[in-house]
């Protein structure tokens, strides 16, 4: 049996606290589905902002491979906001970038598509605008935080309930353990 065939046609998310390897083992499983052959088909949203106080991170995908690699500039509101007003203020800034994004891929689509901390879309974006993307593609590998090293907002508990509603849409999830480093 192929490595990748119990991803293909189906939706994985993979969920867990800080610094527990989501984005890792996403890139593993891209490395798969690149050695398989199909980087043309392949669509990154990298939605991560950049490594923070230890935080987050961009997925980093090999550059000499044909696949749609999209992302930009996002903030991490928790870790930067002043106050939860300016934590929110942020989180809608990052929702507007990444709808840039979203807009971009819906113009080159693809069919496996991979999400790289879909948490921050949720933090102020719409939940039904991205299952709409999803639905352009037929594979999808998603990562999301969930665990619980912030504490409870409007931000945090926003973010818990879409993404517990994502991974009812799912069809598999890896949750992974949490990792002290």
């Amino acid at each position: 049996m192929d490595k990748i065939d119990h991803y293909m046609n189906r939706r994985t998310i993979i969920v867990g606290d800080v610094n527990s390897g989501k984005t890792s083992q996403t890139l593993n499983i891209l490395k798969l589905f690149l050695k398989a052959g199909h980087a043309k088909k392949i669509a990154i949203l990298d939605l991560a902002p950049g490594n923070i106080q230890g935080i987050g991170g961009k997925m980093e995908p090999p550059l000499d491979e044909p696949l749609l690699y999209l992302t930009t500039s996002i903030l991490a509101p928790r870790l930067t906001g002043k106050d939860e007003y300016h934590t929110l203020k942020l989180a809608e800034k990052n929702r507007t970038a990444i709808e840039k994004l979203f807009s971009k891929f819906y113009r080159k689509k693809r069919e496996i598509l991979f999400v790289n901390d879909v948490t921050l879309y949720f933090q102020a974006g719409d939940f039904e605008r991205f299952i709409k993307i999803l639905d352009t593609a037929s594979t999808h590998i998603i990562n999301a935080y969930y665990g619980h090293t912030f504490s409870d907002s409007e931000l945090t508990s926003r973010e818990k309930n879409l993404t517990e509603a994502l991974m009812k849409l799912c069809d598999q999830i890896i949750k992974m353990p949490f990792q002290k480093f």
